[in-house]
């Protein structure tokens, strides 16, 4: 028997090997899969059996708090009904017995206003009555003695009033003087020191300073345009020097060659 027969035998039962042991893990592994889904099964239906109990327990404990909560509710409700109801009774007699109270004294304030009014009415009637009179006897004896004063015036001061108009003419007229000549130094020192003068005053400088500069730059122009002209003339001359130069040296030779 050759090699490859050998080879050949040997893969076929390694094979038939495997095969074997692929099978015998196959049903292992679906044993193993029944075992884990009734285990699964089983556990669900713990959790299932749990759930429902603890639902039921907590339904329960629900309904029990919720049944209490109203019972508490009813109860303080209730309670603050009674209590309003006995407020509002209360509050309301107070109120009542209040307004009551507070008519009455109103209405003894109001008496005793009006005759007090009318009891300080008739004695102020009876105060200005006698003010009047006694205010009507002083202003007449006032103006009596007032006229009488004012003709004695009228005729004494006539002449003095001409002559106090005369002298206040005077006075007016020598103040009026003595405040124009003053406003005039005033006006004069403030022009001179006030911004508006030292303004004026540097503008007048800076005007003759710049009117001192530009005759300076005039003088200066007017002289380099002196001078260029002077050298223009000079230059002028020096050329036609040189031209009369060459031309008559241009001739000379000219005679020597003939």
């Amino acid at each position: 028997m050759g090699s490859l027969t050998q080879d050949i035998t040997r893969l076929c039962g390694e094979i038939t090997a495997l095969r074997g042991s692929r099978q015998a893990l196959m049903t292992e592994l679906a044993q193993a899969t029944r075992t884990a889904k009734n285990q699964v099964s089983a556990m669900r239906a713990g959790f299932r059996k749990a759930h429902n109990d603890m639902a039921a327990c907590t339904k329960a404990e629900h309904a029990k708090f919720v049944s209490n909560m109203t019972a508490e509710v009813n109860g303080m409700l209730q309670g603050f009904h009674r209590e309003h109801s006995e407020m509002a009774a209360k509050t309301k007699r107070e109120n009542v017995k209040f307004v009551t109270t507070m008519a009455d004294a109103v209405s003894q304030l109001l008496g005793d206003f009006h005759e007090d009014r009318a009891e300080m009415g008739a004695k102020t009637k009876r105060d200005n009555s006698r003010f009047v009179s006694h205010m009507a006897s002083e202003v007449s004896g006032l103006l009596n003695g007032f006229h009488g004063a004012r003709s004695k015036m009228a005729k004494s001061s006539k002449f003095e009033r001409k002559r106090f108009i005369s002298d206040l003419e005077g006075s007016v007229k020598a103040l009026r003087h003595e405040v124009a000549s003053d406003l005039e130094g005033a006006r004069k020192v403030w022009n001179e020191s006030s911004p508006a003068g030292r303004k004026a005053r540097d503008e007048s400088e800076r005007k003759a300073r710049l009117a001192a500069e530009q005759k300076a730059k005039a003088d200066a122009a007017l002289a380099a345009r002196e001078e260029s002209e002077r050298r223009a003339k000079a230059e002028a001359a020096l050329g036609a020097r040189e031209e009369a130069e060459k031309e008559k040296h241009e001739q000379a030779k000219k005679k020597s060659k003939g």
